[in-house]
């Protein structure tokens, strides 16, 4: 049974009163006064003294995320990795506290940073019996060479895999890489090479051994049509006990009405008034710190307007984005850093140049610019287009933000795999995306701005053309002295803030709705899951290490 303690921490929330400008229609709309006290379980700290008996089925809501194996998963959201997780382990993983062993019980690092050895856990079994070894760990690798991963993890940093003997494998790198244990190792899962050794198109494999891992969960059902999933426990998992047996992962129309249904037991949600709602209704709350949110719009830089920096800067300037994120998710707005690094990182700088609500100063640039206004109040020759793949509520904050200041944006509305493939064809002027996983590691960046991004609304295959952020992305993902690499990350977020090749509009907080009654072992995940997903259904909660 795991002994933790259990708090709660009071936080006192305020929205003040704001006052919207006017509407296309001439009405004015306003975001009423709401004082309210909100609790919710600590970030940090997990309680599950009240699961010593395993739990019978947790119900939780997401969409469709794809076929789970390494190969097959959807790469637009984080769901299909955490799907994943659950039934392939990695060589380290993370909990409230930060990187933990997972596969590997211990490590050690050559004084230049260039060799990894890892002891791997013994008696560690894949879901069909056969014994993991050090063989799995090198073919792993060695396969991902020719068939990524779908999710993120650089292997081109490895030079080599060894494996010293059946428990130990060593990794020797092309140069230093900083994120190595958290943003390799600790991403890119192990597959059984007794099954995938003769597969020559993973993305195709759909026999059931292509889902054999050694995670805590196998898939007893997947339902592609729906975008449903039943995981059952793992009963001879080598972390400990599995406390859930079942989990099922099920995709409601409507999350709020689901959850006071009792049809799903936990549900993420961003609206704050929706979560005070269901909080008065008995369920608890945890909310995502540090953020690890951005909503942005994204420049194409090729196009020939959008490519003069002072455009951008001037449309920063005409966005008041702190009260577009009252407006959208309420409570306390995280506006958007020009430099992108979320506030609430240890990565964050905070003396780089940001924009400030200043219409005046919107003004100024674009007459500087030459696009004068005409009798309607229009800028001739400045109407953009903003591409979006929902019903988004920021485009239409920003197409009345803008109107002020004379620049007409029209909102193109398109279906995601449609929306997908512009961005991949750079046929766009503007588009909104969200993005998670920025409270953890930085080099995030690096992947964003030199093109090598998984996530396919990140700029994959695009670089950002810039000499010196290049030179900088590249090195600080080498250095391995954190001081150092911080003030080299701070570089790049002053020159993302001057140049603008995206401007991220808020950062979003999280809130995960459940009952303790139920399941309270959930946590904020430091620096995130994996690369920074600040979402809670880390398998790490779900295991009692205990027994």
């Amino acid at each position: 049974m795991i002994n933790r303690n259990k708090f709660s921490l009071l936080i006192l929330f305020c929205i003040v009163a704001i006052v919207t400008g006017c509407s296309s229609n001439g009405k004015t709309s306003e975001v009423q006064q709401v004082t309210t006290e909100v609790t919710t379980t600590a970030d940090t700290i997990k309680d599950t003294s009240a699961t010593s008996d395993p739990i019978s089925r947790l119900r939780m809501s997401w969409g469709n995320s794809g076929y789970p194996s390494p190969f097959a998963f959807s790469s637009s959201g984080p769901g299909g990795f955490l799907r994943n997780s659950f039934l392939f382990d990695t060589l380290t993983w993370k909990d409230e506290n930060g990187v933990i062993p997972w596969l590997a019980k211990s490590w050690s690092i050559s004084e230049d940073g260039l060799q990894y050895t890892f002891e791997l856990e013994e008696n560690v079994l894949w879901h069909d019996g056969n014994s993991l070894t050090a063989d799995d760990v090198v073919f792993s690798f060695e396969y991902y060479q020719i068939h990524p991963f779908m999710w993120t993890g650089d292997i081109s940093q490895i030079q080599s895999v060894t494996a010293i003997d059946d428990h130990k494998v060593q990794f020797t790198l092309n140069n230093g890489y900083a994120p190595f244990l958290s943003d390799l190792v600790g991403i890119v899962p192990i597959i059984p090479k007794h099954v995938w050794t003769n597969v020559e198109s993973p993305l195709d494999f759909r026999d059931p051994s292509a889902l054999v891992g050694t995670g805590p969960y196998t898939l007893k059902q997947y339902d592609e049509k729906s975008g449903q999933y039943l995981f059952n426990a793992n009963d001879h998992y080598f972390k400990g006990k599995v406390l859930v047996k079942e989990v099922a992962y099920l995709n409601p129309e409507n999350k709020i009405l689901a959850l006071q249904k009792g049809e799903i037991d936990t549900a993420m949600l961003t609206n704050y008034s929706e979560v005070q709602q269901l909080q008065k209704e008995g369920f608890d709350v945890i909310k995502s710190a540090p953020t690890g949110s951005a909503l942005r719009l994204t420049f194409n830089l090729d196009h020939p307007q959008l490519k003069d920096k002072r455009l951008r800067q001037a449309m920063a300037y005409a966005l008041d984005r702190a009260e577009m994120a009252r407006k959208i998710s309420g409570g306390d707005p995280i506006v958007g850093n020009a430099g992108i690094i979320p506030p609430d990182s240890p990565w964050y700088n905070s003396s780089v140049k940001q924009y400030e609500y200043n219409i005046t100063e919107a003004e100024r640039i674009l007459d500087e610019l030459g696009y004068a206004k005409n009798a309607n109040g229009e800028r001739d020759g400045l109407k953009l287009n903003v591409m979006v793949s929902s019903n988004s509520p920021e485009a239409q904050v920003m197409q009345e933000m803008l109107k002020k200041v004379g620049i007409v944006l029209n909102i193109q509305q398109i279906d995601s795999a449609t929306f997908t493939t512009a961005m991949g064809e750079n046929k766009y002027d503007m588009a909104i995306t969200g993005h998670i996983g920025l409270s953890g590691d930085p080099d995030y960046l690096r992947l964003w701005f030199l093109g090598e991004a998984s996530n396919t609304w990140a700029a994959r295959e695009k670089q950002f053309d810039n000499a010196e952020f290049q030179q900088l992305a590249i090195e600080q993902m080498s250095e391995l002295d954190e001081d150092k690499r911080k003030e080299m990350v701070g570089e790049m977020q002053n020159i993302l803030a001057e140049e603008l090749p995206t401007l991220v509009l808020y950062h979003r907080p999280f809130y995960y709705l459940f009952k303790s009654s139920d399941f309270n072992g959930w946590f904020n995940t430091a620096g995130g899951i994996a690369d920074g997903i600040p979402l809670w259904d880390n398998k790490a909660a779900l295991i009692d290490e205990d027994n």
